[in-house]
């Protein structure tokens, strides 16, 4: 699901080629019948797999600095569009139109400024606006056929501090965070705070995926005593940050414990837990039995610090022996619903917290292992510190279809709106 920056974003080109002398035809096909449409730049592009020429045609639609338009709008330098040459075989070349966009300063603060780079068979788009509070956004595209590659999202506010990146991997249909919480006070100098750092990011998570419309997919995998395939999020005990985070106790890049994490709704979760060799039990408290943990949090990111922040943390416990849920940090007033199943050696509970009155702004989750008396490895999607609102993680929601394959929900094909670019036109 596009968000609506993607819906366009202007351009200042650092290697191009000049292409003052563009053919009469490139220009009937992409100017029309504007008068004072021009192409200004020609990038190449390089080749397709099937050996198709590609270019990127920067075009003007204006003069420099035109007045503001009925709305107040004025575009800088002027309003843009950007189409695809694409060159068969057989020496006949088609357009397609990528994007038409103005840039109005991107916000309060005037401060808007925009990169394109044309790389063999990618374009990708860069652009940093807002006010006080700043966002940073960047996007990488394939060509031909059209799909999309990285997306790169950042907020950030000058006074206050801290930051929330994201990178989406379309390809791996992975998203990556990292959180600067705020700073304590606000901040004297605007220069010592704007910016991320993921070096220094006190928060680190995998996004744990969500289904657009799951909620009847739960019950059908219910009652197939479905497990979870590639369209789950998982984790492992590497210790590598690639497959999740080892938050206690010692990675072992050899253990063969896999936890698969899905949210086929913004309140419920399914997890799947295989840890072979290992016989879930029950004990005096829970803590120290083999069990998942639920976290759920504040806003993951508001740009200020609150005292209140830890006030909002709630922790639920889920046995894997029995399923029985308890309350942890935080005394929530109800209990989610967990119901089980098994699909050969793994455990699945799907876990619902709609009654509990909780909002999901910020989720961790943990696999616990315990022999009864004391707690063994844990593994988590974020790299969670117990108690602190900052290293929770989020949901993200999948770009993809996902489809029941011999018992097992995996990926299917990005959905089509995904893989089209934004094609709104802001620049007329």
């Amino acid at each position: 699901m596009w968000l609506p920056w993607m819906m366009g974003l202007v351009a200042s080109f650092g290697s191009m080629a000049a292409t003052g002398d563009a053919t009469s035809a490139e220009r009937v096909a992409v100017c029309q019948d504007r008068p004072k449409c021009r192409i200004v730049e020609t990038l190449d592009a390089g080749k397709a797999a099937d050996g198709t020429m590609l270019a990127v045609l920067h075009v003007a639609l204006g003069g420099e600095n035109p007045p503001a338009d009925a709305e107040g709008q004025q575009c800088r330098p002027y309003p843009e569009n950007y189409w695809l040459k694409q060159v068969g075989r057989d020496g006949k070349a088609g357009y397609r139109q990528l994007f038409a966009f103005c840039n109005d300063g991107y916000g309060a603060s005037g401060v808007g400024e925009d990169t394109v780079t044309v790389d063999p068979n990618r374009i990708t788009l860069d652009r940093v606006g807002g006010s006080a509070w700043r966002w940073e956004i960047g996007a990488s595209y394939q060509l031909m056929p059209e799909r999309p590659l990285l997306r790169r999202e950042a907020s950030y506010h000058t006074l206050g501090g801290g930051c929330l990146e994201t990178e989406t991997d379309f390809r791996a249909l992975r998203q990556r965070g990292w959180l600067n919480p705020p700073l304590v006070e606000e901040a004297p100098n605007e220069d010592a705070t704007v910016g991320c750092d993921r070096e220094s990011a006190a928060g680190r998570f995998i996004a744990i995926p969500q289904l657009e419309r799951g909620s009847e997919l739960a019950a059908t995998l219910e009652q197939q005593s479905a497990g979870l395939g590639s369209c789950a999020l998982a984790l492992k005990a590497t210790g590598d940050g690639e497959s999740g985070f080892v938050v206690h106790g010692d990675p072992d890049p050899q253990a063969r414990t896999e936890v698969r994490l899905l949210a086929p709704t913004a309140n419920t979760l399914l997890a799947q837990v295989r840890d072979p060799g290992r016989t879930p039990s029950v004990s005096g408290n829970w803590i120290n039995d083999d069990r998942l943990e639920l976290w759920l949090g504040p806003t993951l990111y508001g740009g200020w610090p609150s005292a209140d922040r830890k006030k909002q943390l709630y922790q639920f416990g889920i046995r894997l022996a029995d399923g029985a849920v308890f309350a942890g940090y935080g005394k929530p007033a109800r209990l989610p619903a967990v119901r089980r199943w098994r699909r050969g050696d793994a455990r699945l509970l799907l876990v619902d917290w709609s009654a509990t009155g909780l909002e999901t702004n910020s989720v961790a989750v943990v696999y616990g292992q315990g022999d009864g008396r004391r707690q063994g490895r844990m593994l988590a999607a974020s790299n969670f510190k117990y108690g602190n609102p900052d290293t929770l993680g989020q949901l993200w929601i999948l770009p993809a279809a996902c489809a029941l394959q011999d018992g097992v929900l995996n990926v299917g094909e990005l959905r089509s709106e995904a893989i089209k670019m934004e094609r709104e036109n802001t620049g007329e």
